[in-house]
């Protein structure tokens, strides 16, 4: 009985590609959409974790993210850094100077900036650019910079042309005098947070940023444990609340976790269209087993009247749209696969961000989903072939 079965899934052979056709594009779509999903969630992930137990400390009303742009906003006392250190559950203080550089080398960037960094002491809690270097050397004297690899990730789609050795005029402070800056190298550390900026010495970030010698742009907080960082990040505002220079303590990692639940109607959202592709799929299984079933009327009463049950007439129908859904659940792993390696084929000649993550679960997922749906749309052709009356097919009814 499994051998004829599954015969009977080709016998008629067009229809039969469209059905695998059908589960294979739910299931294809289920790949590149879960795949697309674990890769952004992957990114996101690592973020959060290089993120994570850690606090930005910029004067009262200053961005949380304004190191990014070189806009923290008003400067703060390099003092403030030692005294963050002596506080109870702090494991380390680092200070910088930041300023924003704005140039033409950096094309549709210019407009908001690209943040430069200059960092005081203890690189590591920045993730050591100087010892990431892709391409170039690490910064050595006054005016040289290193670029994070992000921020080229723009100039494969924007008109611009930035490169190693080029020198770039930025603006100082407020003045209408300029400084010339080097780029003397690319540096990537694998923390997004990071790679979007530009890193110097102190001196040369105090020099743009016209700072003086007694003032920072802020201090990156790193806390000895990741659970207290919320408490912690309030001690640090309220010892400062009475100070000439209040200092706003934010925590990065909260920012993120507050988007965890926009990227869990992302994925839903995906999950969704998924969802609807496969059950087309299992519908197209559906019409072409309720036509199979119709078409083979007389079959069935002739197999019932030599002795085949409703349950035998079932089973049959069944294993031919399971056939069906497994032959297409196998296209669309396939199909789907190529698809998701292709976009990030594509993504890449813009980015060398992964966009794409491949994991089993993806593929249980996929091949599930197109195996059960098209495994539901056998079920009501296979109780209409076991409601064929034997006596009425064999008169000809």
């Amino acid at each position: 009985m499994f051998k004829f079965a599954i015969l009977s899934a080709f016998r008629r052979k067009t229809v039969s590609v469209l059905a695998i056709i059908g589960v294979g594009l739910g299931s294809g779509l289920l790949v590149v959409l879960l795949s697309l999903s674990g890769g952004i969630e992957s990114r996101f992930n690592t973020t959060f974790q290089s993120l994570s137990g850690t606090i930005s400390v910029s004067s009262e009303g200053g961005s949380l993210f304004g190191r990014f742009l070189g806009t923290t906003g008003d400067p703060i006392p390099k003092s403030y850094a030692d005294k963050i250190e002596g506080l109870e559950g702090i494991d380390s203080a680092a200070s910088f100077v930041s300023a924003p550089v704005r140039s033409d080398k950096f094309g549709p960037l210019r407009s908001f900036g690209v943040g430069l960094t200059g960092v005081i002491v203890d690189g590591e809690i920045f993730g050591n650019p100087n010892q990431n270097i892709v391409e170039g050397r690490s910064f050595e004297n006054d005016n040289e910079v290193i670029a994070g690899s992000e921020i080229f990730d723009v100039s494969r789609f924007a008109d611009f042309d930035l490169k190693v050795g080029d020198k770039i005029a930025v603006p100082i402070g407020s003045t209408r005098e300029t400084l010339d800056l080097e780029l003397v190298g690319i540096f990537k550390t694998g923390e997004p947070t990071n790679d979007n900026g530009l890193f110097a010495n102190e001196k040369t970030a105090r020099d743009l940023a016209d700072l003086k010698e007694n003032q920072i742009s802020g201090i990156l907080v790193r806390v000895s444990n990741p659970e207290e960082v919320n408490d912690i990040a309030n001690s640090i505002e309220e010892f400062f609340k009475e100070s000439d220079s209040p200092v706003s303590a934010s925590v990065p990692a909260n920012i993120f976790e507050s988007l965890s639940s926009f990227l869990d109607v992302f994925n839903l959202f995906l999950l969704s269209i998924s969802l609807v592709a496969a059950a087309a799929g299992g519908t197209a299984v559906m019409v072409v087993m309720l036509l199979t079933v119709f078409e083979r009327r007389q079959e069935f009463g002739i197999l019932k009247a030599g002795g085949w049950s409703n349950r035998n007439v079932i089973v049959s129908v069944v294993i031919t749209s399971l056939t069906l859904s497994i032959l297409g659940a196998g296209f669309g792993l396939l199909v789907g696969s190529g698809a998701a390696l292709g976009l990030q084929k594509l993504a890449g000649a813009v980015s060398d961000r992964q966009f794409i993550a491949f994991t089993w679960d993806i593929f249980a997922w996929a091949a599930g989903v197109g195996i059960v749906t098209g495994l539901l749309g056998g079920i009501i052709p296979a109780v209409s072939a076991a409601r064929v009356s034997p006596i009425k097919t064999l008169r000809g009814e």
